[in-house]
């Protein structure tokens, strides 16, 4: 029995995702930290654009936001944490828009 326990305490790695921390579905290049906006620069910039902003956290390299567009859509979007430009924004995981898509 406690073999069995230590083998199946041993695997429950090989069952993890790689990247643990990133619970999104858009990663950003790699940047410094010292370089990214805060929180509030984002919010700003964005409030700025016609968004308004309800939360926001760090996900995957990016700023995540979850907010409202200029349309009135609620939605999440990630953004580059040193541009602040739009990277990816979703609507209950549609792809609304992609940076880079035509």
């Amino acid at each position: 029995m406690i073999v069995k326990t230590r083998m199946f305490l041993l695997l429950i790695p090989l069952f993890l995702p790689i990247n643990a921390g990133a619970t999104g579905i858009h990663q950003c290049e790699a940047t410094d930290k010292s370089d990214w906006l805060t929180e509030d620069q984002l919010t700003e910039r964005l409030e700025a654009n016609g968004w308004s902003v309800r939360f926001m956290k760090e996900d995957g390299g990016c700023w995540e936001v979850y907010g409202t567009n200029p349309d009135g859509q609620r939605v999440e979007g990630y953004f580059h944490p040193v541009s602040g430009e739009p990277e990816l924004i979703a609507q209950r995981g549609r792809i609304l828009f992609r940076a880079g898509d035509g």
